[in-house]
């Protein structure tokens, strides 16, 4: 039998409690959601509300976007983290093969050998 989408959700606020390693008494402890609405809301009898799910959230260290949907919806900051993230590798292995060209350098008392140095990633 299919989930409705209420107890997806559920599972995903279940989840993410565990993941962080959190029992329901500290989740109140931080949200002052009552333990006994966290057991509802996990278990689907309830549904919480945008500032429930808001704290929850926060809390978790998850997107409401996930929490709601089980999706990720700001795809366009995670590109530009990725495109951050190449260049920067890229630049090390740009560094690297300088280096390395250094390195030939003198280890062949300033004659280059005929076969030049591989660049990594090419």
């Amino acid at each position: 039998m299919a989930k409705t989408l209420l107890e997806e959700m559920g599972e995903r606020l279940k989840a993410a409690r565990i993941n962080r390693k959190l029992t329901q008494m500290e989740v109140y402890k931080l949200t002052q959601i009552d333990p006994d609405t966290i057991r509802l809301y996990e278990s689907a009898q309830a549904e919480p509300d945008l500032i429930a799910l808001s704290k929850l959230a926060d809390t978790y260290k998850v997107s409401l976007d996930w929490m709601i949907t089980g999706f990720e919806f700001n795809s366009r900051s995670r590109l530009f983290a990725a495109e951050r993230e190449v260049r920067r590798l890229q630049k090390i292995v740009d560094e690297q093969a300088n280096m390395l060209t250094t390195i030939q350098k003198v280890v062949n008392g300033g004659v280059m050998d005929s076969m030049p140095a591989k660049r990594l990633g090419s």
